[in-house]
Formats: C-alpha cells, structure tokens, sequence
C-alpha cells in the first residue's frame, strides 16, 4: 500500500471514529441527564408593582402573564415538587393580582408565600393563595385596601372604601348599573368588600374579622402572625425548607422561574458533547 493510500485510509479511521464517538455521545447523554435530574423547588419572584400589562414587566414591575407563565411552567415540570412565591411588592392591579391569586389555587403542587420586605394589598391577596405563608418579623405586612383608601377609580372625587357586606347583593342585583349610582362611592364599597372577602375566603376568616385589620393597615411579622395574616416567622430559606416538607422531597435543588433562554452555545457547554481542535 502507498503512502499516500495509507494516509487516507487513516484520516478515513478517524473520521470514522470521531463520528461513532459523537453518535454514541448522543445516544447515552440524554439517559445521563435523566439520572442526575434532581428534585427543584421552583421559587417565582414577584416583585414591584404588579401590571396586567406584560409590556411593564420589568425589576419595577411584574405582570400577570409572567407569572401565569411561570405557573404554567413550573405545573407542566415533573421535576418541580413545590414551588415559593417571593414576595416583595406593594400591590398594583387588582385585576391582573386576582388572576394570579386564582392560578395559585389550581397550581396542582404545593405553593408557599415568602413576604420579604412587603407584601401589601393586591399583593398580599396573592400570598393569601398559598398553602401557607412565611414572612420576616419585620416584613411590612396587609395594607389591605391600601388603593381603596382616598381613591379616585370611579369619581374625580376622592373616595374612600368602606366594608358592607350588604354592597355585595348590591352587585348581584339590576341597581348596579353605574348610570343609576349617585357617585362612584357605591362602586367603590362593593370592590372593597368584595375584595376583603377574597382575602378572608383565602385566610379561611371572617370577613368582618379582616374588615377591621384592613383600611390600609399594616402590620410587622409578629403582629401578622398573631393576627392570622401569615402562618411563620422566618427567611426565605425557611420557606423553602417548608416547600420541601410540603413535597416530601429533601434532596432538591433551588431554581428559579421563568428560566432564562440559553443560547445554543451555553446549551452545548452545559452538555459539553464533544470539543475538537485542528
């Protein structure tokens, strides 16, 4: 055989080699990755002013469908066992934090409510939606009706929310049409109890019993706790341990939700495949 024969018919082994290396790369790794999976703890942060327009989602704001996303997801991943809301906001939409409340309620997994500095108003109706809620003994903590307190939503006057559980059947009946309300006072009545029920239906408490916490009151850890506001006093990590608990999971690992799209080049240096160099 010639030289020059032999030459190819090596570069021909290797090449040869190279590729079965490579085809048997992706064959085993996706079994390899299955069993290093570990058990997650999904922790979704809730920050800012809550929007129920996604195009405000940044660290100053958190909209309704990040985080209805993020449930989506974290649901939809068998590898997530609970999942920790972190807390850290003084409200914003009560419509877009009432959709949010409601995906919490039907998240088929566990959800444990971290309030880290505040958790105030349409906010604090979000935590309420957890199985149980965790805050620091000096978290500021309730503000319920903190946007119902000298609000303009419904008249140029200001007006403030008063609670009346009779405003409710007042809702249900033909005598809410806004044409045929004095002013917007009545309006303003009927979402503040409606919304002091959702809170108490959350807390499983009387609503004339968290009507005389609200009227924008707000209340450190210790006093929240002894007032059936949260469940425990503690860190964030303390609400991830009790996640866990929840999941009768104890070797997990903490990841956070929505993750962030990863290039292909990032994706391929995490499965770290092959590296050839000439």
């Amino acid at each position: 055989m010639s030289e020059n024969n032999s030459k190819w018919l090596n570069i021909g082994i290797g090449a040869f080699i190279i590729l079965a290396i490579v085809l048997l790369l992706v064959l085993i790794l996706p079994f390899g990755n299955l069993a290093m999976e570990q058990d997650e703890i999904a922790v979704i942060t809730i920050s800012g002013t809550v929007t129920y327009d996604s195009s405000n989602s940044t660290k100053a704001f958190t909209s309704a469908s990040q985080i209805e996303n993020a449930l989506n997801e974290v649901n939809s991943n068998p590898n997530v066992k609970a999942i920790v809301l972190d807390i850290n906001s003084k409200g914003g939409s009560e419509v877009a934090c009432s959709e949010i409340s409601e995906d919490i309620k039907n998240s088929s997994k566990p959800v444990i409510a971290y309030i880290g500095d505040k958790g105030l108003d349409e906010s604090y109706l979000i935590a309420t939606s957890a199985d149980s809620i965790v805050a620091s003994s000096s978290s500021s903590i309730g503000g319920i009706g903190l946007s119902f307190i000298d609000s303009g939503k419904y008249s140029k006057e200001k007006l403030t929310g008063v609670y009346n559980d009779d405003y409710l059947k007042l809702k249900k009946s033909n005598k809410t049409d806004p044409n045929n309300l004095a002013n917007g006072q009545k309006m303003i009545d009927q979402d503040y109890t409606q919304f002091i029920k959702k809170i108490a239906e959350n807390r499983d408490l009387k609503p004339d019993y968290v009507a005389k916490l609200a009227y924008g009151k707000r209340y450190n850890g210790n006093e929240a706790k002894n007032l059936g506001l949260i469940d425990k006093i503690g860190n964030k990590n303390k609400a991830i341990k009790l996640a866990a608990s929840d999941a009768n999971t104890k070797n997990y690992t903490i990841v956070n939700y929505p993750k962030a799209k990863k290039s292909l080049t990032e994706t391929l240096g995490e499965n770290k495949i092959f590296n050839l160099s000439f």
